[in-house]
């Protein structure tokens, strides 16, 4: 049977019914049943912070949602490891290793980190995109929406507790 989506309708896809691979240039193809094949898919996490692996939207090119997966558990091996790699590349984030220096001017904090990545720069808006999380984390979101991954106090240095320890 059938059923008709109406544009805003929470679609819960069935993972039996679903299957994801990766193209040639590695972007997301979802085929659900025999009827339906979307290309290319963006596959986004409903809630990356609390539920990294439920819940899991995909969205066309113009970032319309297609339905959502209640959890990659569900899904069979080759399908998981298309969307594990898609939402890796999505949500690339560096872990911070020492903070530098901080300092606010003109409504905006300005961030000298030194990454997993390197050295990085982050400009953030204000306090609001600086958010502790249960396990001591703590998240930094950058005017550009990129995310930083603060450890635990605990695994900072002297210098790099006191900066975080300031803005917080």
């Amino acid at each position: 049977m059938s059923q008709t989506y109406h544009k805003g309708d929470l679609r819960l896809l069935d993972p039996r019914r679903i299957s994801l691979r990766q193209d040639a240039n590695r972007r997301l193809q979802l085929e659900v049943g025999f009827e339906e094949r979307y290309s290319p898919v963006r596959a986004v996490r409903a809630l990356p912070l609390t539920q990294p692996d439920r819940y899991i939207s995909l969205q066309d090119d113009e970032g319309e949602e297609i339905g959502m997966i209640p959890s990659l558990a569900e899904l069979d091996n080759e399908s998981r490891a298309a969307v594990e790699q898609d939402l890796d590349i999505f949500y690339l984030r560096p872990t911070v290793q020492s903070i530098e220096k901080v300092e606010a001017r003109h409504g905006v904090i300005t961030w000298e980190l030194i990454t997993s990545m390197g050295p990085r720069t982050v400009h953030v808006r204000d306090r609001s995109h600086i958010r502790v999380l249960p396990n001591g984390r703590t998240i930094l979101t950058d005017i550009h929406e990129g995310k930083y991954e603060i450890p635990p106090l605990a695994e900072l240095d002297q210098k790099s507790r006191d900066w975080l320890e300031v803005e917080m």
